[in-house]
């Protein structure tokens, strides 16, 4: 009795173990210096797209202003700085060189509108429940090693435009 316990106890803990080591790297916070990501995520492919969409939720924890200026991962050609907006009820992206960290401020990157990760010539489509590993390099010197969870559009930050800001993917 005492030796089937003692089994199912260390099962129960190497499976929990596990699960964590399965969920961290979406759940947990990922820091450089006083850069913090608090949600690392990803949209699925729509079918026959060559591109994905990374969405962030980055804070600066410190006194000065950082930004960020260039992104890789090794599931694509190459990763850009991205920023969209409406004009003329028409939708536009662009590629801009960086994306500022403001101090004190979050960034909040949400499907539809603000700033963005593009992923450019996917090498194959990004699927619910796979994770995609990228690097961020900050202006201050500092590098997040991420892994953005793929996530249902319903599940990555909602289409609405956040409270007190112009646009999505401001900063408060």
């Amino acid at each position: 009795m005492n030796l089937r316990k003692s089994t199912l106890s260390r099962w129960l803990a190497a499976s929990t173990a596990a699960l964590m080591l399965a969920i961290a790297p979406a759940a947990m916070a990922q820091r450089a210096g006083d850069i913090e990501v608090t949600q690392a995520q990803a949209l699925p492919s729509i079918p026959g797209a060559r591109n994905g969409g990374g969405f962030l939720t980055i804070v600066n924890h410190g006194n000065a202003d950082d930004k960020i200026v260039s992104a890789a991962s090794p599931v694509c050609g190459h990763v850009e700085l991205h920023t969209m907006r409406m004009e003329n009820n028409i939708m536009r992206m662009r590629e801009v060189g960086e994306i500022p960290l403001p101090a004190g401020k979050t960034l909040r990157m949400q499907p539809g509108s603000g700033y963005h990760l593009m992923f450019m010539d996917l090498k194959e489509p990004l699927k619910v429940g796979a994770t995609v590993p990228v690097t961020v390099k900050l202006a201050g010197g500092g590098q997040l090693q991420l892994q953005l969870k793929v996530e249902p559009r319903d599940k990555i930050a909602g289409d609405s435009a956040m409270p007190g800001m112009g646009m999505q993917g401001g900063m408060h």
